[in-house]
């Protein structure tokens, strides 16, 4: 018969095989495994610089500061000593400091936005008032030849429609006479 010292300090004895099961290797890559789901998660939610507009990006932003905030805040909470309600206050102020970060910067960032955007305006107004400008000035050498016609356009009643008598321009352009080919 077996003593009671006997029993309580030999382990019981396992079948021994040469090579682990499955559940021990998947306990051993667990860890991998892990960072591996989180790596696809961060990929697939994440997409950077594969966006197509600016909101996109921006939430993506939003949705990253707002997460590192809160988590850092719940793990300040929680080493703070206070347990689970550290962690949950910890948690919340990070996620008001997160979203008033985002705040701030979403404000900045259409501030900036309408100020380019109405930069923009001014620059196109002032393109504009040149290119017509350039079109209203007389071209030197440029071998044609401008004339302008007045030509009196009488008073008419037709279809129930009075027109005044008026007086047209017309603008002729011909090639120079020595420059024709």
């Amino acid at each position: 018969m077996k003593t009671h010292q006997e029993i309580i300090l030999k382990p019981p004895r396992l079948k021994e095989t040469s090579r682990p099961n499955w559940a021990e290797r998947l306990a051993f890559a667990r860890h991998y495994l892990v960072l591996f789901e989180v790596g696809v998660a961060v990929l697939f939610l994440m997409p950077g610089c594969a966006t197509t507009g600016e909101q996109t990006s921006g939430g993506t932003r939003d949705l990253i500061t707002t997460g590192l905030t809160t988590a850092a805040g719940g793990y300040i909470g929680a080493k703070t000593g206070h347990g689970a309600k550290g962690a949950a206050i910890g948690a919340a102020a990070g996620f008001i400091a997160g979203e008033t970060i985002n705040y701030f910067n979403d404000k900045a960032q259409s501030e900036a936005y309408l100020a380019g955007y109405e930069k923009g305006q001014s620059n196109a107004v002032k393109q504009q008032y040149w290119i017509a400008r350039d079109n209203q000035r007389a071209r030197t050498d440029d071998g044609y030849e401008e004339s302008l016609y007045e030509i009196p356009v009488p008073a008419t009643d037709q279809d129930g429609v009075h027109r005044e008598a008026s007086t047209r321009v017309i603008r002729v352009v011909v090639p120079r006479e020595g420059d024709a080919p």
